[in-house]
């Protein structure tokens, strides 16, 4: 979706239209509105994850308005959103104009075709790049596509003409989070609130901001804000339940995550996925099996891949002392998907933690020939320090920063595990970049903890560690 309806206002006007829209349909009569509105409303839709009434309006609103670009775009944009980028590509010989709305678009499908220099000359050919809707549609395909740092670029063009435009302002916060820059976001989050308190668009990116800052309580009274002004804000419930679940408030948690069903943002499936996954990571196997395998056993939609799915249980079956059925979900992980890494994620850690160390590292490469990312040296990474493994930590470390020097949390790990390796030089290289370097006297607080050198000893540490740096 081209993300457009950002304007609280505009919103409103939205809602009244579907329910206007909803209202002709429930008493089959037809309703005449306006191509752009119509593409406003699509939009609207998929904002709010209504995926197939997004898709009945634009169906709609070509039988009404044959070939209209601005239907023909959001057609497009729903494909691409779907990931069906041949359909997409169809739409996209339909239509005959060259506006900058429709070179956004273009240059967004080649941008995922991995075409960059083509996409950029796309962009480059727009006639008004100082136009705000040209800057806010580039700016949020680049924060799609993960380059923010490229979105704060096209934002410039804009900076001193819409400093205070409502719209503008949106997606600076929006950029700034998808950077990773939390405390710059909220500052733009709580402009907007001061604009406007009712909006419940601007409450959720505010707690968004507080919830990967790990403030939870912070983040759940953003939520309980954001479903104030709008009682059906999915997305609210979602991260709602996501807060309560890391508070232990299990209870809670559910509540929220039912109330997200229910408004149609997650699956039952994606309910049993999430606690799954959760429970894991506190090392709560039996539970995270548990779920996990009602997660496998559902027919809705997953968050995972039903391939990851069954890696994750293995993971947990493994921690549970059932290794060979470990290894027999890992094969049928692989069996699912054939190129999924985390099946050989999770089976490489099986096989270190067994001492089987080549196996572990030949599918640890296998993970990285099909996902040969910073992400998945990231989690390998991870996996080895957890498991005391420390020089294979610091190569896949290493990688993450060589391949993405301002990759979230990176600094904050080397400096941990550089500590752990009582490197002084690189230490205090890694230190000095942290968001919240180590202090003198939590350095003499954490000495003492590294004094004994046994796997255990190593775990503990450097989960103090990681504590001791959020």
């Amino acid at each position: 979706m081209s993300k457009k309806n950002l304007l609280s206002g505009r919103d409103k006007e939205l809602q009244e239209m579907a329910e206007q829209y909803e209202t002709a349909k429930a008493e089959n009569k037809t309703i005449y509105l306006d191509a752009d509105d119509l593409a406003d409303l699509t939009d609207w839709y998929a904002m709010h994850h209504k995926y197939d009434m997004a898709t009945e309006v634009v169906e709609y609103g070509l039988k009404i308005h044959p070939d209209n670009t601005a239907l023909l775009v959001e057609q497009a944009y729903l494909f691409l959103d779907n990931q069906h980028e041949e359909k997409a590509k169809e739409i996209i010989g339909r239509i005959t104009e060259e506006s900058s709305e429709v070179k956004v678009l273009k240059a967004n499908l080649l941008l995922k075709d991995g075409k960059e220099a083509e996409a950029e000359a796309m962009l480059d050919s727009i006639d008004d790049k100082d136009d705000l809707a040209n800057i806010i549609d580039v700016s949020y395909m680049y924060i799609d596509m993960g380059l923010p740092q490229k979105a704060l670029a096209w934002l410039a063009h804009g900076h001193e003409r819409y400093a205070e435009d409502e719209s503008y302002i949106a997606v600076t916060g929006d950029c700034y989070y998808a950077e990773g820059a939390f405390d710059k976001a909220s500052f733009f989050f709580n402009k907007l609130i001061d604009k406007n308190p009712y909006s419940a668009i601007y409450w959720f990116g505010l707690a968004r901001c507080y919830f990967e800052q790990q403030m939870l309580d912070k983040a759940i009274e953003a939520c309980d804000y954001a479903t104030v002004a709008d009682d059906e804000f999915a997305d609210a419930y979602l991260m709602k339940g996501h807060a309560f679940f890391q508070l232990g408030n299990e209870e809670s948690a559910m509540e929220n995550y039912l109330l997200a069903e229910k408004y149609h943002l997650v699956s039952h499936g994606f309910i049993n996925t999430v606690i799954g996954l959760n429970k894991a990571s506190r090392g709560e196997w039996k539970e995270g099996y548990d779920y996990l395998e009602k997660a496998i056993a559902a027919e809705d939609n997953h968050d995972l891949t039903l391939s990851s799915l069954y890696a994750n249980a293995a993971l947990c079956l493994y921690k549970m002392g059932k290794k060979r059925k470990a290894h027999q979900y890992c094969k049928k992980a692989y069996d699912l998907g054939p190129e999924e890494p985390d099946p050989y994620l999770v089976e490489g850690r099986i096989y270190m933690e067994e001492g089987e160390y080549e196996k572990g590292v030949k599918k640890w490469a296998k993970a990285l020939e099909y996902a040969p990312y910073a992400d998945t040296w990231y989690e390998i990474g991870m996996s080895s320090m957890e498991i005391g493994q420390l020089s294979y930590a610091k190569l896949a470390f290493e990688h993450v920063k060589e391949m993405e020097p301002d990759f979230i949390g990176i600094n904050e790990k080397l400096t941990s595990l550089y500590m752990l390796l009582k490197d002084k030089e690189n230490f205090m290289k890694y230190n000095q970049l942290c968001e919240h370097p180590f202090e003198l006297e939590e350095l003499d607080r954490l000495q003492q903890i590294l004094q004994e050198e046994n796997q255990e000893e190593l775990a503990i540490a450097m989960r103090n560690i990681f504590n001791a740096l959020q």
